[in-house]
């Protein structure tokens, strides 16, 4: 029983007073409550024997204990290394490589939708005596599609209208050149546009109007006698020189202070015109036998390729189509074999045409 007794007993907690637990030191105290000691930074040299006694490897002991900071000679070096890798960026990754615009197609001329009833209140024109006649012109034509009978009514409104009075006219002969080029009226639209450079010879749409027709006209000519070639070859110079002198005109008006309200139509107005003279830059060289290396007529094929290279057109997919004809030509005149020849100042072979005409065509395919 007193064994059992004493067993029993022993698991019992014991309390003990105050005066029973002898005092302990602060580090003891610590110690107790989970507390490690306080403990000073190891010096280098120090570091060195126990990384050592550790086994690493001496190269990684020597990096651990290597100052952070960069030498002002490693940042000039960086800095160097950095501006040159830019720099090849650029050059051998230019962005208009992979960022392409988006090809457009620039279309025709015109002076915009059909007038209604509507802009009769709308319109500073109301009180102009061709504002009525462009009115039945675009109801005609858009409203009910009477083609012929819009012409008609155009016609009868201009041949009442002196010369002296044409400009303030301009938007009936605009739509009229228009109707001439939708009803493939090739002559007559070309004759009305001469007239009317006779009196305004920098007019942007009679120049465009009249380049559109003697191009059209001059393409449906499948073979020139040496008299045809050289008259169509004056005439397109001609009107080469008087695209110049309307895109000129045009150039100047951008500069006017009132001209950013218009900078869309000014900028649409240019492009289309640099176009056509592209265009007739290559009935030149068509006209002489699509000539190449040395000969005269080169440069107008090349003219014509950096005016389809020029920013305005970059976007233009007209351009890009001028551009595969051009380069086709070049390409056809080798047959089978592997030809080259300086274009554009540069020296272009058989297979690096090739790939500029699949590249072409991928871009207006996308």
């Amino acid at each position: 029983m007193n064994m059992n007794t004493n067993e029993n007993n022993s698991q019992l907690p014991i309390s003990r007073e105050p005066s029973d637990v002898q005092l302990q030191s602060d580090a003891d105290a610590q110690a107790v409550v989970g507390y490690l000691p306080q403990s000073g930074d190891i010096e280098s040299d120090e570091r060195i024997p126990i990384a050592q006694a550790e086994g690493y490897d001496p190269l990684a002991i020597e990096l651990a204990l290597a100052p952070a900071e960069t030498s002002f000679s490693d940042r000039l070096w960086l800095i160097i290394l950095t501006v040159v890798g830019a720099v090849l960026v650029i050059i051998f990754f230019p962005t208009e490589r992979f960022f392409k615009p988006r090809t457009k197609d620039l279309g025709t001329m015109s002076i915009g939708g059909p007038t209604t009833e509507a802009d009769l209140n709308q319109t500073n024109y109301r009180n102009e005596p061709w504002f009525s006649v462009l009115l039945e012109i675009d109801r005609l034509y858009f409203g009910e599609g009477k083609l012929s009978e819009a012409i008609r009514v155009a016609e009868s409104a201009l041949d009442i209208v002196p010369k002296k009075n044409w400009e303030r006219w301009e938007k009936i002969h605009y739509r009229y050149w228009e109707l001439l080029s939708a009803a493939g009226r090739v002559h007559t639209l070309k004759t009305a546009t001469q007239a009317y450079l006779q009196i305004l010879p920098e007019d942007p749409f009679a120049n465009y109007y009249y380049a559109q027709a003697f191009l059209t006209a001059t393409n449906r000519i499948r073979s020139f006698t040496t008299e045809m070639k050289q008259a169509y070859r004056q005439e397109a110079e001609a009107i080469i020189r008087q695209i110049e002198n309307a895109c000129n005109s045009l150039d100047a008006q951008r500069k006017h202070p009132e001209a950013q309200k218009k900078e869309g139509a000014f900028n649409a107005l240019y492009q289309k015109l640099r176009l056509e003279q592209a265009k007739l830059f290559v009935l030149i060289w068509r006209l002489g036998g699509y000539q190449e290396d040395k000969h005269p007529d080169v440069v107008y094929r090349d003219n014509a390729l950096n005016i389809c290279d020029s920013a305005e057109l970059a976007d233009s997919k007209e351009a890009k189509k001028l551009k595969i004809d051009i380069y086709n030509h070049i390409i056809d005149r080798w047959y089978w074999f592997e030809g080259q020849q300086v274009v554009q100042g540069a020296n272009m072979r058989r297979k690096m045409l090739e790939q500029a005409v699949r590249t072409l065509k991928k871009e207006l395919t996308n």
